[in-house]
């Protein structure tokens, strides 16, 4: 099964830039790749490492071993309040809270090796697949397409798929002020399959708003639709957008460095791919913005300074950072 190409929707198509302004970005970032350091060779996992990264992202013991979730134990009905500027404290609707999990599904739960899969470019003709393939865990990012097309790259192997509220406005809403488009969003999470739904829903009133949308939409879809829709827990959100607001200058970390930190919380060995946000890689071949059509960025995050991050962590053992073809 594959999901509704993107291009179809004015939100994205406008985002896609005209053939001169893409030559032009590919000039300046085979420029800009050449002043990016290698990750080390030889990769090896540092535990000790490795843990103490995860005590310094999220120190509160309360969201340890994988209760960092929003479920009926860690709110009431009363109001969840998000991370925003405002700390707004949102009323959660009945029928909201009874389709919290009443427990994290990961709690107490480890794996021992993981794979984040960002929609970078790169991973067009990375044959990366198979490496992919054989993680316990499988994460993805923002309802990323699926298809035999793309197999061979990354796989279809999905454990848990995010989303943005952004993307359920432009993409699942009938239309303004109108409710979620239950067949089109149930069509494109069947290309997943049994996998979790992850919504940043609580990083503002407007977020929290959407994303309730599709959680009560989807309670009531048909028994083989019922889809896992899960939250994170804002004062975890809120502790990894300050850990990196310490170590990168931007506005908010991007969705991708917030779950691929998070990953670290679940699972022992972190394997990422597909982060890359240039449109050139180290051999000069010209890619686009991601690895299924060439949408550019908002200019809120700033995604090349959250790589050497990730290469950061990688020469230390922490993550595995792939940005090479796969063997």
């Amino acid at each position: 099964m594959e999901t509704s190409p993107l291009q179809k929707f004015h939100y994205y198509a406008r985002q896609i830039p005209e053939e001169s302004v893409a030559e032009k970005k590919f000039l300046a970032d085979q420029a800009a790749v050449q002043s990016v350091p290698t990750e080390a060779p030889g990769w090896v996992y540092n535990k000790t490492g490795a843990d103490l990264f995860r005590k310094r992202l999220v120190g509160d013991s309360r969201f340890a071993n994988g209760n960092f979730l929003v479920t009926q134990q860690t709110v009431n009905k009363s109001g969840l309040m998000t991370h925003s500027e405002n700390h707004d404290n949102i009323t959660v609707p009945e029928k909201v809270f009874n389709g919290f999990p009443k427990e994290s599904p990961f709690k107490n739960k480890h794996f021992n090796t993981c794979s984040v899969v960002g929609n970078g470019g790169i991973l067009k003709g990375s044959g990366c697949g198979k490496e992919i393939d054989a993680s316990e865990f499988v994460f993805r990012f923002n309802m990323a397409p699926m298809g035999d097309k793309y197999s061979r790259d990354i796989v279809n192997k999905t454990n848990l798929i995010t989303i943005n509220p952004s993307m359920i406005d432009y993409r699942y809403t009938k239309g303004k002020g109108k409710g979620i488009d239950v067949k089109s969003l149930t069509h494109d999470l069947s290309a997943y399959r049994d996998s979790y739904l992850w919504i940043w829903a609580l990083l503002s009133q407007s977020n929290a708003r959407s994303a309730f949308k599709v959680q009560e939409a989807l309670q009531g879809a048909s028994a083989r639709n019922q889809v896992n829709v899960i939250f994170p827990y804002p004062l975890v959100t809120g502790a990894i957008i300050s850990f990196w607001k310490k170590h990168i200058s931007a506005q908010r970390p991007s969705s991708g460095l917030l779950l691929a930190s998070l990953a670290t919380q679940m699972c022992e060995e972190v394997r990422l791919y597909g982060f890359w946000p240039f449109h050139a890689d180290r051999n000069n071949r010209r890619l686009t913005q991601h690895y299924y059509g060439n949408a550019l960025p908002t200019k809120v995050h700033k995604i090349p300074l959250e790589l050497r991050q990730l290469q950061i962590l990688h020469n230390n053992g922490i993550v595995r950072l792939t940005t090479h073809p796969c063997q």
